[in-house]
């Protein structure tokens, strides 16, 4: 979603919002917009929707870049058929007939071929997040299967794209990917995995996550089920089980080696190969390369270009330890630092002092007053920052 008041001739507001989580309206950003030019109608103000990857990934690309939603019903993570969607977003035709303006110059990145069919982006939390089971399975997620994951990921390459981007945060289902390989072909014992990931390297795939967690070891994806709750007695289980995966995959699918080191690379020590319980891991196994969700959803959707000679405006439910440390926040706060912009959060709750901030280049942090709402908050905030002349 992309909102603009009328161009003026004073200073540019970029006003990005974080709508990971689904915590903020999709009305947020306009809303935003509105208040600020209210106070300072010289200026021109763009607002824009961001995403750290999680849920609610697809509604904010179809905002954004005007996908199709495509309807469809998969297995959920305990064998359920739930609802999902497919967003796809066509190539920009090269010949003009779409604007690349219109999206932030999206067609002119070497990401993209202009000549291929386009690109398919799966919110993994449908088909298999937490909000899919009762409280107390989430406890023990072992036999949660994440195959309605691999039935959506068919699906988007059956429309005949050739590129697919996942979004994996939290889910519900932890079984390092199993359910994923097998629903593509790999076998109860998982020794047709070579041959999926021929038949999926054609396709490309770009696995964008909350976590930069791996798949094994003391920050990985069992150790880190302690902070849901998850008894101790359990993680330790669940970390033996996916030691064994690891073992079965090298046997089938054996390690490349390190060009450096002539060791052989350890998939499951990979940076965001613990996401989702380890889809992350099987995700990578087939080809995918990985990236910050927030980070990437930035150049995605158009935003990062933007940042340079303006004031960056940082909306978002609560401004705290982990948002200044990850997701949106912290990496749109990082980008507009690299082009000197200065920035400002405005949210419903500032919970850190002015020293976090500073460290990502924000300015100052506003939270609401009573009887204030983001619209009115935004008011405000543009009378200190760019008051008439």
């Amino acid at each position: 979603m992309s909102a603009s008041a009328t161009p003026a001739a004073g200073p540019r507001v970029v006003v990005v919002v974080d709508r990971s989580g689904e915590r903020l309206t999709a009305d947020a950003a306009a809303g935003v917009a509105r208040g600020w030019a209210r106070t300072a109608p010289h200026t021109t103000v763009e607002a824009y929707d961001c995403h750290d990857g999680g849920a609610g990934l697809t509604a904010v690309v179809a905002g954004r870049l005007g996908a199709t939603v495509h309807p469809v019903v998969v297995p959920g993570p305990a064998g359920v058929e739930v609802p999902a969607a497919v967003a796809v977003v066509p190539t920009a035709d090269p010949s003009g007939a779409a604007d690349p303006a219109d999206r932030g110059d999206l067609a002119d990145r070497g990401d993209r071929d202009p000549a291929a069919g386009g690109t398919a982006y799966l919110d993994t939390a449908q088909v298999a997040g937490r909000h899919l089971v009762p409280q107390e399975r989430l406890a023990d997620p072992e036999g949660l299967s994440s195959a309605g994951v691999g039935r959506l990921l068919r699906h988007a390459r059956d429309l005949g794209v050739d590129r697919i981007v996942v979004g994996v945060g939290p889910l519900a289902t932890h079984d390092g990917g199993v359910g994923l390989l097998r629903e593509l072909g790999a076998g109860a014992d998982l020794t047709n995995l070579p041959a999926v990931r021929d038949e999926w390297a054609g396709t490309r795939l770009v696995l964008v996550t909350t976590t930069e967690s791996p798949l094994l070891g003391f920050q990985g994806a069992s150790a880190g089920l302690g902070d849901h709750g998850v008894p101790p007695e359990v993680t330790q289980r669940l970390e033996l089980r996916m030691g064994d995966l690891t073992d079965r995959v090298n046997a089938v699918l054996p390690p490349s080696r390190d060009l450096l080191t002539g060791l052989p690379r350890r998939p499951e020590r990979e940076p965001g190969s613990g996401a989702g319980g380890g889809l992350g891991y099987a995700l990578q196994l087939i080809g995918a390369r990985t990236d910050d969700g927030a980070r990437f959803l930035l150049d995605e959707l158009g935003i990062r270009p933007r940042l340079a000679g303006s004031l960056l405006v940082l909306v978002t439910d609560r401004y705290d330890y982990t948002t200044v440390h990850d997701g949106v926040v912290a990496q749109t706060a990082r980008a507009a630092l690299e082009s000197a912009t200065p920035t400002v959060v405005l949210a419903r709750q500032v919970a850190v002092g002015r020293r976090e901030g500073m460290s990502l280049g924000v300015s100052g942090a506003y939270e609401l007053r009573e009887g204030e709402d983001l619209a009115a908050l935004a008011a405000r905030v543009a009378r200190t920052w760019t008051p008439a002349r």
